[in-house]
């Protein structure tokens, strides 16, 4: 790694630096990882062009952070769902259990669904977006257990998500409020994982 890509040393260069981040993880999220560019994340930062070069050897290094930026985010949201759990006797956490795990899965209402969505699927379309993606969902299924295990609930953190996720993938394209529908399926596989375990 050259100098220029190592953490800078005066503050003005950090908060630079952070912004081009920030923007970068903006589009992406918004727009895909083929909207990154030095271009568009400069504009976005507003940052002469010049310095995304400077602090970033490649569009494949700024994808990279961007991506672990926007993971960091869906985890600490998860985080935050686990740890109100653990604060609950685990039978009020099981009347709050689909709540709970729809909080910490789906982005809050002020994020577009179909555009969350949308660059989930596009994140393919980068390596390095997809090994942060990758990492990052070890932490979010870690909330997620938690809140389970809180609940007294015996169903894998990842088939939440996978509910989850097809849920909100079906409200999109069917026309559906995707917190109301992903709940309410959601509210139907605890039953089954339930009944089951009973």
């Amino acid at each position: 790694m050259s100098d220029a890509t190592q953490t800078p040393k005066s503050l003005k260069a950090q908060i630079t630096r952070t912004s081009l981040v920030l923007a970068a993880a903006a589009l992406l999220r918004e727009q895909g990882p083929k909207a990154v560019t030095y271009r568009k994340v400069a504009k976005w930062a507003g940052a002469a062009s010049s310095s995304v070069g400077y602090y970033f050897d490649s569009v494949t290094q700024l994808l990279h952070e961007a991506g672990r930026y926007n993971i960091q985010l869906w985890a600490e949201r998860a985080e935050k769902a686990a740890s109100a759990a653990e604060g609950m006797e685990p039978e009020e956490c099981r009347k709050q259990v689909v709540a709970l795990l729809i909080s910490a899965c789906l982005p809050d209402e002020s994020v577009v669904p179909s555009a969350h969505y949308a660059q989930l699927i596009a994140a393919a379309e980068s390596d390095v977006v997809t090994e942060a993606y990758q990492k990052g969902r070890v932490a979010l299924d870690a909330a997620v257990e938690r809140i389970l295990s809180r609940a007294g609930i015996a169903m894998p953190a990842r088939m939440v998500g996978v509910v989850v996720d097809g849920a909100a993938v079906a409200a999109i394209s069917e026309g559906y409020n995707v917190h109301d529908f992903a709940s309410s399926l959601l509210g139907d596989a605890l039953e089954v994982y339930a009944k089951a375990a009973g």
